[in-house]
């Protein structure tokens, strides 16, 4: 069960933008350290108080929305990549960047190798003929 969106910040924690939402079980174990509030219903004076912003699903975090977090110390991205985040207003004002890094290495081979195989067998996606047989014409029989 999903815990209620909080819009007001506990006092006693530091306030952590969370630019999307994030899994459940993570949002309960990291709100018992922090204050976290889903950046899209803030208002200016919280977002202003605001130390951290938490991404999942890749939103751009550009030099005009860390402009609206004055206090801004830490961008972290839940992927590899940091594409997304304008690095180098990031360097301009200080904010460290952190993103999975290796985390998920071996997922993503595994994929890549999954792949690889499937175009060597030619196997052909059949999400819609899942209903059918699940498998491509060429594999029916």
């Amino acid at each position: 069960m999903r815990p209620p969106a909080r819009t007001q910040a506990d006092a006693s924690k530091p306030v952590v933008l969370l630019a999307d939402p994030i899994i459940p079980e993570f949002e309960l174990e990291l709100s018992a350290r922090y204050s976290l509030l889903p950046l899209a219903d803030v208002d200016a004076d919280t977002a202003a108080s605001a130390r951290a912003l938490l991404t999942v699903e890749l939103p751009a975090v550009t030099a005009e929305l860390m402009g609206a977090l004055p206090k801004l110390e830490l961008v972290l991205a839940s992927s590899v990549g940091v594409d997304h985040v304008d690095l180098a207003a990031c360097r301009r004002r200080g904010i460290a960047v952190t993103n999975a890094g290796g985390a998920f290495s071996d997922d993503a081979a595994d994929y890549a190798v999954g792949l690889v195989i499937a175009a060597l067998r030619r196997v052909r996606p059949t999400g819609r003929l899942a209903g059918r047989r699940g498998l491509s014409p060429r594999h029916q029989g």
